[in-house]
């Protein structure tokens, strides 16, 4: 096993030096700094790789509750600071565990100094580890139900959705949802900007979610970690979550032809390694109208166009994301796992289709 993980390793720090190195007779300032993060990126995947094949099943643990008709639970609303939905919606989902803790005490280990960038999911989990004894885990290709039953079980999760409808301001959020009810068809949610108890239908809050990959987080105690399990299902396993997320929004893309169907569609399909539907996908969201916003696409679209050699029209795309793409979350680093998961399938980087 130790051999095969550092094979892995080993296979990736290649692979990913290859997508990142700057393009023939451009200029390589830069190009250590790049070398080095997709150098970090890759010995980052094995671990989580064997992580994902070694988890305990899914069946195993309590039985969950079935999802009544409404549920609801108690927690403290707080009013976010300048550009501090992430750590402010952490906040509310720990008050619903019993912790009482400051939003400007989580700001600077979530979000960092910067008041321009914002909270993405990978620090949370460190954070209240260290020093409240959680755990909180993150995944795409959530869904309603998901949320439903995760609520109805004592759980709280975190979303990343438009905090209002695109068409008045395009501004990636985070906010809690802490009840529904399906007589009504809605979410309520603890929202740090609009207020507490706020009613979103669940056909809104399933648009407005969709360009942001379904992303969802939970905040959980340990002890509860098997009963989690069971309710996210196989998705806890992150390899199966990519390979169902690309299933999924690919037959949402080519079904609903919409702008977030494609983006979606773009980011699952760059998450399982199939670079050149991840391109293909982008670009007919693109097509549609503004990405402002979309603070994904900043890392996952240059990245992918990279993936298949074009670096030329990465270093395009980043430029005109950068300028495009307002977005309070930093741009994310290669996936080693995606690249995993291409030389798995045994498909070439540069110059072909990647999946079927």
């Amino acid at each position: 096993m130790r051999f095969a993980v550092g094979l892995v390793s080993l296979v990736l720090v290649v692979a990913l030096a290859l997508v990142a190195a700057p393009a023939p007779g451009s200029h390589a300032d830069g190009a250590v700094n790049v070398m080095a993060d997709a150098a970090a990126a890759a010995t980052e995947v094995a671990p989580s790789y064997a992580a994902s094949v070694a988890a305990p099943p899914v069946d195993q643990g309590p039985e969950p509750r079935s999802a009544p008709a409404s549920a609801s639970i108690d927690m403290k609303h707080v009013w976010q600071s300048l550009n501090n939905c992430g750590p402010a919606s952490v906040v509310m989902a720990l008050s619903s565990l019993g912790i009482d803790v400051s939003q400007e005490d989580a700001r600077i280990p979530l979000r960092g100094a910067n008041v321009l960038s914002g909270m993405g999911p990978q620090k949370v989990d460190p954070w209240i580890s260290a020093n409240f004894g959680l755990r909180a885990v993150w995944r795409n290709n959530g869904t309603n139900d998901l949320l439903r039953r995760l609520v109805a079980n004592g759980f709280t999760p975190m979303v990343t959705q438009w905090m209002q409808d695109p068409s008045i301001s395009r501004i990636a959020h985070w906010r809690v949802v802490r009840g529904y009810d399906d007589a009504l068809a809605t979410f309520y949610v603890n929202d740090p900007m609009l207020g507490r108890m706020v009613p979103l239908s669940y056909q809104w809050f399933q648009n407005e979610w969709q360009p942001f990959s379904y992303r969802y987080l939970v905040v959980y105690d340990p002890k509860d970690e098997l009963l989690l399990r069971r309710i996210v299902g196989e998705d806890w396993n992150d390899l199966r979550m990519r390979a169902n997320f690309y299933e999924r929004t690919k037959a949402e893309a080519l079904a609903q032809n919409t702008q977030n169907a494609w983006i979606a569609f773009g980011e699952a399909a760059y998450g399982y390694g199939a670079f050149a539907e991840a391109v293909a996908a982008f670009e007919k969201g693109i097509a549609f109208g503004s990405v402002q916003g979309v603070f994904t696409m900043r890392s996952s679209y240059p990245q992918a166009l990279r993936a298949l050699g074009r670096q030329q029209d990465a270093a395009v795309a980043a430029q005109r994301l950068s300028t495009t793409t307002v977005s309070p979350t930093v741009a994310a680093p290669p996936d080693g796992f995606a690249l995993y998961l291409a030389f798995a399938r045994g498909l070439p980087f540069q110059g072909a289709h990647l999946a079927e």
